[in-house]
């Protein structure tokens, strides 16, 4: 300990003791930083070369297609070798950093370097991004209406086409964190509030993700909880988005569609569960014109089942459903019990039947306007599963550790037991996840029955429900929000 505190107090000698100043680093035969700042034990070998320059004189690689991916910080495969002209993630020399890492505040307590270097590149980056946005000029995009198309790369059917994809339209205006909770990621049929997701603009590379704004005036304690918007497992994966993003929505803005993508044809990525890495291409089809455009959220067509929760990306979905189609009976029934367990297959008959090519455009805008109607997910309480390992551990949830240490007031959680008994037992497992009946911040709202971003106004009964105008209520009113509406105002 007593190591520790004259380390720090060398540290804070070398750098002044706020860690404002970023001198650069040259020592031995250390290679000089412009603006990073490396602990002296750290191994630059294993970093890339972009951290060694300023981050306002960055250029983002591209890859050979011309897009920008997570901000453009890894290299490209060369030509010549497996995978040339895509991203290279390089993941021995990205294990290797990590285990460089801890050196830093997060994993070692280190008051002097509590970012990684990569964070600390990658935080400029961010606000750099977050100071352009601020001074972009919309003009009339958030009022117009986006034909969008999503396709999961890389997974074909027998005839090369792609298999899984979605058309829909949605307003410019809508807020990007509605966009993936309430619309992509039901549309897809993924399970909303249970994996983290993030956009990668192709143009310049940016991302934008569930993560918290901070700034030099950030306390350490919240410093050392930088990702505390969602609490979804797979954020200790964040390396796989570019080590940080553009929150969508913070007390620095909350970002809308046109603020990513301005002009047809132009491209981003989505990709869901940092872990297993889904990636989506979205693509604009179309903007119409404001005379014509609605704002309402509108599921237009699709093809393809979505891929299980908790596989392992797009190209191990491929690969079952190559075992779907195969004569050997114990492949095809290993994806068939896989599929039966995963959640956003749950209570659905799997049987030998299931074709992963089937679409059922109805279940699909059933899932978008069920979300639509209701309050925000809770990134802070996203869902968890939790084994008990002794008959107290519930009482031990129940009084103040776990996730109901975290309950704000509007908020409650919930706990769905995973087995046929239904109870707490030793050994069983359930799944918690926190909700809200709060009202959602009206900036960054969608109307609860046809999704527009536009002329928003509150339930006057609940006062949690956001609408449009009183047809838009009405309609809702009718199509259960009478019922729900009684609940909330209790």
């Amino acid at each position: 300990m007593n190591g520790d505190r004259r380390t720090l107090q060398s540290l804070q000698h070398m750098f002044g003791a706020s860690g404002a100043q970023r001198p650069s680093v040259m020592n031995n035969n250390r290679r000089r930083s412009e603006y990073v700042r490396f602990h002296p034990d750290d191994d630059q070998h294993y970093y890339p070369d972009a951290l060694f320059e300023h981050p306002n004189n960055f250029v983002p690689n591209k890859d050979w297609a011309g897009r920008t991916i997570w901000w453009g910080l890894s290299p490209i495969v060369p030509q010549g070798k497996p995978g040339a002209g895509h991203v290279d993630h390089d993941y021995e020399h990205l294990m290797m950093r990590k285990m460089a890492g801890n050196l830093y505040g997060r994993a070692g307590g280190n008051a002097a370097f509590p970012e990684t270097p990569e964070e600390q590149f990658v935080g400029a980056l961010v606000d750099k991004q977050i100071r352009k946005l601020e001074a972009m000029d919309l003009g009339d995009l958030v009022h117009r209406d986006y034909t969008l198309k999503i396709v999961m790369e890389e997974i074909k059917d027998n005839h090369g086409n792609d298999m899984i994809w979605r058309e829909f339209r949605v307003s410019g205006g809508i807020s990007i964190a509605a966009l993936a909770d309430k619309v992509i990621t039901p549309l897809m049929g993924w399970v909303r509030n249970y994996h983290a997701h993030a956009f990668t603009v192709h143009k310049d590379g940016a991302v934008y993700g569930p993560t918290v704004c901070f700034n030099d005036t950030t306390s350490q304690v919240q410093l050392m909880n930088r990702i505390q918007e969602s609490k979804a497992i797979d954020m200790m994966h964040l390396q796989s988005i570019g080590y940080g993003a553009v929150p969508e929505k913070s007390n620095r803005g909350v970002w809308t569609l046109a603020h990513l993508l301005q002009e047809e044809g132009e491209t981003m990525l989505w990709v869901y569960d940092y872990g297993d890495n889904y990636t989506h291409v979205i693509t604009v089809e179309e903007i119409a014109p404001v005379s014509e455009s609605t704002g309402k959220v509108a599921v237009l067509d699709g093809a393809g089942a979505c891929p299980r929760e908790d596989g392992s990306g797009n190209h191990e979905w491929a690969e079952e459903v190559r075992k779907l189609a195969s004569p050997i009976a114990s492949e095809r029934e290993t994806v068939l019990g896989e599929l039966r367990r995963a959640l956003n297959y749950k209570g659905r008959t799997i049987g030998a039947s299931f074709d992963p090519e089937d679409f059922d455009l109805a279940e699909a805008r059933a899932r978008v306007h069920a979300a639509l109607g209701s309050p925000d997910s809770v990134g802070s309480g996203a869902k968890t599963f939790v084994s008990l390992l002794h008959e107290g551990a519930v009482d031990d949830f129940h009084n103040g550790s776990g996730a109901a240490g975290r309950l704000r007031r509007g908020q409650t959680l919930e706990r769905t037991w995973d087995d046929e008994e239904g109870g707490p037992r030793v050994g069983g497992r359930y799944m918690e996840e926190i909700t809200s009946s709060k009202r959602d911040k009206k900036d960054g709202a969608c109307c609860y029955m046809c999704g527009t971003p536009h002329n928003l106004s509150g339930c006057t009964g609940c006062r949690k429900a956001f609408y449009c105008g009183t047809e838009c209520q009405k309609a809702h009113w009718n199509a259960g929000h009478r019922a729900q509406c009684k609940k909330w105002r209790k």
